[in-house]
């Protein structure tokens, strides 16, 4: 046994990687960058990596933003995507940055004294995101579930030629 230990970083999340050629083959990366505008400097991570990140969250069983933490522990998890994930707070901030407090207090406004509820409009990184979330069901229904197979014959496991003509009708 070599007492050395082996290079290699392990993560639990092997599959992760799989939702994230997803997101990324998908043009996810590029939608966000179009569509959702929060940053104002160029230090940290951008749009499209913290929405990439949420998705990842989601995907492994987050529930909350504290369940970074552990992701951020998993130095085969960064490995594997390219990046570390956001700190909670990083993630927090990015979240309140769908929010405008006057669209709030506008809604608060307009509704009338037998309304407990309200709803605001929604801040324009908000309907940039909506636009994404289209983008991406339309392109997802688009690609759609391929046709199965109609195998001539007795069933799945017959393999003889197909007839002379017929090869569309596979």
């Amino acid at each position: 046994m070599d007492p050395e230990p082996l290079p290699e970083i392990l993560t639990a999340l092997g599959g992760v990687p799989l939702v994230v050629q997803a997101f990324r083959s998908l043009g996810l990366p590029a939608l966000v960058q179009e569509h959702v505008r929060i940053k104002e400097r160029q230090r940290g991570y951008d749009e499209a990596t913290l929405v990439e990140s949420f998705v990842i969250l989601n995907a492994v069983g987050g529930e909350c933003l504290d369940d970074f933490v552990r992701l951020r522990e998993d130095a085969g998890l960064s490995e594997m995507v390219g990046h570390q994930m956001p700190s909670p707070s990083v993630a927090r901030k990015f979240l309140y940055e769908f929010h405008e407090e006057a669209k709030i207090e506008e809604a608060k406004q307009r509704r009338t004294p037998e309304q407990i509820a309200y709803i605001p409009e929604e801040a324009e990184p908000l309907v940039g995101l909506g636009l994404v979330n289209r983008e991406i069901g339309a392109r997802v229904g688009a690609a759609g579930p391929q046709p199965a197979h109609r195998h001539r014959g007795s069933g799945c496991h017959d393999h003889r030629e197909p007839e002379a003509g017929s090869l569309a009708d596979l």
